[in-house]
């Protein structure tokens, strides 16, 4: 071909490149763009769907927590203290519910530390049923009527009856207390991302306000930062003996206590309802 001619065809390439690659530029851009928002917008529902506070039901929940903190820490010392496996393993199934990311990682790691085999099935139960299939115990179906029912109400009540003639009433007190103190996690979790992935996205949840939300964010982030940071390292933890176990849980306890009182106090200046069973 004439050199002439191969210079010309060339050009007129390089031409058309240069015209069309700035409008695949902006295609691509924009198709990046839709991807991340529809990303987003998928984050934000998910946190949304979540079980998760408004001010009357944070402050509620509070008060029955703050009531209940002298049986959790029993829970774990003392003569109605609950066994480590299946203590973690009331946790996890009342998690099971509420799909608490922060949760699923102390408490998996926890009950995976104090030998509960396969907590991650347990975690992905979808009913009481299910979850006995793997911890054959009536705590584990009272757990899990509790998570549905928010510790409240006739079929909690009718759960909490059944317990009671298994354990008797001390046991059965410290099982329910741990199954708050557990909701009062898993709540606060989902709660504090309906925040973080839903209201900064743009995408508040009904219900929320301004101010709440930023309160609780505020108010319950550096601990929920803490967790987080927290369920990276016992990832590197082995299988651990009882007293650690019991041990770990005095000081969650003591922590989660010193965040649950304030605000119940104040919920029950303010006059909350509770319901507790």
């Amino acid at each position: 071909m004439h050199p002439s001619i191969l210079r010309r065809l060339m050009s007129k390439r390089l031409l058309v490149t240069l015209r069309v690659a700035p409008r695949l530029v902006v295609v691509r851009t924009m198709s990046n763009a839709t991807n991340n928002n529809t990303k987003d917008d998928s984050k934000a529902a998910l946190v949304n769907s979540k079980k998760t506070w408004n001010p009357n039901t944070c402050l509620s929940d509070h008060v029955d927590v703050m009531t209940s903190l002298p049986r959790i820490l029993g829970a774990y010392v003392g003569p109605d203290a609950i066994e480590p496996q299946l203590n973690e393993s009331i946790m996890v199934v009342v998690n099971s519910a509420n799909q608490c990311p922060y949760c699923q990682g102390l408490h998996g790691q926890l009950a995976r530390m104090a030998g509960v085999n396969d907590p991650e099935r347990l975690q992905e139960a979808q009913s009481a049923e299910e979850a006995r299939k793997l911890v054959d115990e009536p705590a584990i179906t009272y757990a899990r009527v509790f998570a549905e029912n928010n510790g409240r109400g006739s079929e909690a009540g009718a759960a909490y009856a059944d317990i009671v003639s298994h354990y008797g009433e001390g046991k059965a007190g410290s099982i329910r207390a741990l199954c708050w103190f557990l909701h009062w996690g898993s709540v606060g979790g989902n709660t504090l991302n309906a925040v973080l992935f839903g209201r900064l996205a743009g995408s508040p949840k009904q219900g929320s306000t301004v101010f709440f939300d930023a309160a609780f964010t505020a108010y319950y982030g550096p601990l929920f930062a803490v967790i987080y940071a927290m369920n990276q390292g016992l990832k590197l933890m082995p299988k651990v003996p009882v007293v650690v176990s019991s041990g770990i849980g005095v000081l969650l306890t003591f922590v989660g206590g010193s965040f649950i009182a304030p605000v119940g106090v104040l919920g029950m200046i303010a006059g909350a309802n509770t319901t507790s069973t």
